[in-house]
């Protein structure tokens, strides 16, 4: 803002002038410094609202709110899956995966928190991953990082053996809510805790430090029990690859998601989410296209002091 020069030469009537327009020229700067600040506020107001809408999970009831709404839409069941509240995790590592191309990126690799009071201990942390398929990069990772893992997956056609490095211990067991023998596939099927019990023989009646599930669709067959049974409480850190179905209603997805927030009520709290851009569709019952598959982590908030 520019002040007007006045030359009127000397007299009353002169300075008199000249009050008014320094009158003028304070107002006109008071005005605009009001607005300014005014912008400024608004300004705020709207980061603020932003960062909410981010952040709408940071609030225990948010999400809850959400995925009980009638109006819930596919896109913030897409948008609750991908939330990765990263903030909960200071120092995260994947461990594991395979280099892909078109899109380029890694595949299958799993999110381990190590910040001091989440983190596996080296040399004596127990590591359960249940879905093989022959890739064994996080299992032989998580041994030379120094954890003992047991390794499972009835789909491979092979027979328990240890894979070298040597502390890597394979079983031909699927994970399931229940034992039993799958006559379609010629499978054994486990609980969680069975398998626990059974194996605490052999690694005694210790936390997992890890659990790794990538069963395709069987989570959300297994994830119930594993909560009901009290299996959750033994579990330190948990990655769940979660697969969304094509064919599936809204309300089949909304009560997926609703099985995930439950589990983060009873206190597991996530760090990490990436969706596959390698595992992608149409939707034929609401309109949506995108991901069908996200890798999640979590870590149980009862073996930590970290805050959510």
């Amino acid at each position: 803002m520019k002040m007007a020069f006045v030359n009127c030469g000397q007299g009353r009537n002169c300075k008199a002038k000249m009050l008014l327009v320094l009158l003028s020229f304070v107002s006109g700067f008071i005005l605009a410094l009001l607005v300014s600040r005014k912008m400024f506020q608004l300004s705020i107001k709207e980061d603020t609202t932003f960062k909410g809408h981010c952040e709408i999970s940071n609030s225990s009831n948010d999400w809850d709110i959400l995925l009980n709404s009638e109006n819930l839409t596919g896109s913030q069941i897409v948008q609750y899956f991908m939330w990765n509240n990263r903030n909960a995790c200071q120092l995260v590592q994947d461990f594991g995966g395979t280099l892909y191309k078109n899109p380029s990126g890694w595949d299958g690799q799993k999110s381990v928190c190590l910040d001091p009071q989440i983190a596996p201990q080296p040399g004596g942390c127990i590591v359960y991953s249940f879905g093989i398929k022959n890739q064994w990069s996080f299992d032989e990772q998580m041994s030379q990082y120094g954890c003992q893992v047991f390794a499972f997956d009835p789909s491979m056609g092979k027979d328990p053996h240890d894979h070298m490095p040597g502390n890597i211990h394979f079983y031909n067991w699927g994970l399931g809510n229940q034992d039993k023998h799958d006559v379609d596939y010629n499978w054994a099927i486990r609980s969680l805790s069975s398998i626990y019990e059974e194996l605490s023989a052999r690694h005694g009646r210790k936390i997992i430090d890890y659990l790794k599930i990538d069963i395709e669709f069987d989570e959300w067959v297994a994830l119930p029990d594993m909560m009901a049974s009290g299996m959750l409480s033994k579990v330190r850190q948990l990655s769940m690859e979660v697969h969304m179905d094509y064919e599936a209603s809204l309300e089949q997805h909304r009560d997926w998601a609703k099985l995930l927030r439950s589990m983060e009520n009873m206190g597991m709290v996530r760090f990490d989410s990436e969706y596959n851009p390698w595992y992608v569709g149409t939707f034929n019952q609401f309109p949506l296209t995108g991901s069908l598959g996200y890798e999640i982590a979590w870590y149980n908030s009862n073996y930590s002091s970290v805050s959510a």
